[in-house]
């Protein structure tokens, strides 16, 4: 396992050079070894795993542990140029980073008013490009499932509307492999986000926050470069970055399908169909308070779990419109989150669509003879009790986790309401970036470490969590299928 540990660290040794050539065009020369020796040090950590512990077949659980101790150490890394080059504390700086790998976007920065962020443009584009590299490496660890050991995982890909070849095949047969999907990934990532970019600027922003958007729009994080998110842009710029979100919340197997010439896709998506249904169900409840503009977008950001405001989070604090009502509506939301293989966060629209049709299969053996045969189907894919079983632990983990989240926030912040609390803790493990005041620098410690562990179980859907306490306690894992 240390093998991979030293891959991923000499890749984030690698992508914390990036930055270096904005330092370079705006001048900020100082910030320059606040990336080179974090870099430098991942880079060198990463070798000495990769070049002195041999490559071994990882189990599942093994894989699992990785992923959640890898999210760890990328996060603190990626916490050493906001200590150094934003002046935050070393917890506050590690929630920013954790904030930005998760694609999460709750900020311990300060929003003074409207604007740019009073921070370096070198450490806004550090933010943007976090969020971007965790898009990406929470995508590619679905594959990983899916692809690899994950029947449950193949079962619930083929109930979105997957049936059938994804991608480029296998020479050696018809399935594909993990490195010609992450290959194909990538380049569709890279270009919707070079498209965004391009579309941004077009229609008026200003490059260097096109560029920023574009990243954190299709990572579904969140993060902005100004103080109160899109409030201030236009209209038209409004509607441009509805579709990116949008397009990070759709299971990039679903892309590669429609890239691959196979334009039914879109149509034929499960996920994709319950996003739209519920996007349009919130904007007309939201509308009855707000403008259709605002409810459309708040609407979108919140399925998709990206966290983009066009109210700025003083709107949703004291704004008009947004009573406890709608933000219950958000919350719920964010709860469901965006599509399995996306970049979103939340319990997952397809797991969502599982539960439901558990519940009328339920009823509907109830109600018929004990001898009837009721086959528990989502379009074509039969299911299994086992597959449903495993489905309704996880979402009751998650849940039982926001209940608890919820509960301490509450209690260390009294001074805000109930749903308020709510609200930020939903956010925070639902990986969204909304904020209704909660979250910021000030906030009690506790409760900043209480969020990034909901950031960190919300990013890695819970088991991958489990899995390294069984470790901790010297419990062999399960090798089991992934849910």
């Amino acid at each position: 396992m240390l093998y991979f540990l030293g891959l991923t660290l000499m890749v984030v040794g690698g992508v914390m050079l990036f930055p270096l050539p904005i330092a370079s065009l705006t001048g900020e020369y100082f910030l320059i070894p606040y990336f080179l020796i974090p870099s430098a040090i991942a880079f060198l950590l990463g070798f000495l795993f990769f070049k002195f512990f041999e490559e071994e077949e990882l189990s599942y659980g093994e894989a699992m542990v990785l992923a959640a101790i890898s999210f760890l150490l990328i996060s603190l890394f990626g916490s050493f140029p906001f200590v150094m080059g934003a002046g935050l504390d070393p917890i506050s700086a590690y929630f920013e980073s954790m904030s930005g790998f998760t694609t999460t976007g709750l900020t311990m920065f300060e929003m003074p008013g409207p604007g740019t962020i009073d921070a370096p443009q070198t450490i806004l584009f550090w933010r943007s490009l976090s969020q971007w590299v965790g898009g990406l490496g929470i995508m590619i660890l679905f594959l990983s499932t899916v692809l690899g050991a994950g029947r449950i995982s193949k079962r619930l890909f083929s109930a979105e509307g997957g049936g059938g070849r994804i991608g480029p095949a296998n020479r050696r047969g018809p399935e594909v492999t993990i490195r010609a999907m992450a290959k194909s990934t990538w380049k569709i990532y890279t270009l919707f986000t070079l498209v965004a970019a391009l579309i941004f600027w077009l229609v008026g922003m200003p490059a260097f926050e096109s560029i920023n958007h574009a990243m954190t729009a299709l990572s579904t994080g969140g993060f902005s470069v100004t103080s109160d998110s899109f409030a201030s842009y236009s209209n038209l710029i409004l509607v441009v970055g509805l579709f990116p979100m949008i397009a990070g919340a759709i299971s990039f197997t679903t892309h590669i399908r429609v890239t691959s010439g196979d334009l039914k896709a879109l149509i034929k998506s499960n996920e994709v169909k319950l996003m739209l249904f519920l996007i349009v169900l919130s904007t007309v409840l939201l509308s009855w308070n707000l403008g259709w503009a605002d409810a459309l977008f708040s609407s979108i950001t919140a399925q998709t779990t990206t966290g983009f405001s066009s109210v700025g989070e003083a709107g949703l604090i004291n704004g008009p419109g947004w009573g406890p009502l709608q933000k219950s509506v958000i919350v719920l939301q964010m709860v469901i989150g965006a599509g399995f293989g996306s970049t979103g966060g939340g319990i997952k629209l397809i797991r969502t669509i599982v539960l439901g049709t558990a519940v009328y299969w339920l009823v509907k053996r109830a109600v018929l003879p004990e001898r009837a045969v009721v086959p528990l189907t989502i379009g074509k894919e039969t299911l299994s009790e086992e597959t449903v079983l495993q489905i309704a632990v996880f979402g009751f983990s998650f849940i039982l986790l926001l209940v608890a989240g919820s509960m301490i926030t509450m209690a260390a912040m009294p001074q805000y309401s109930a749903i308020d609390c709510v609200f930020d803790s939903v956010s925070a493990q639902g990986t969204v970036g909304l904020s209704a005041g909660v979250t910021g620098y000030g906030m009690p410690v506790v409760v900043k470490l209480l969020f990034i562990i909901q950031m960190w179980v919300g990013r890695l859907e819970v088991i991958p969590v489990f899995t390294l306490l069984g470790y901790l306690f010297h419990k062999t894992p399960s090798r089991g299928k992934p849910i």
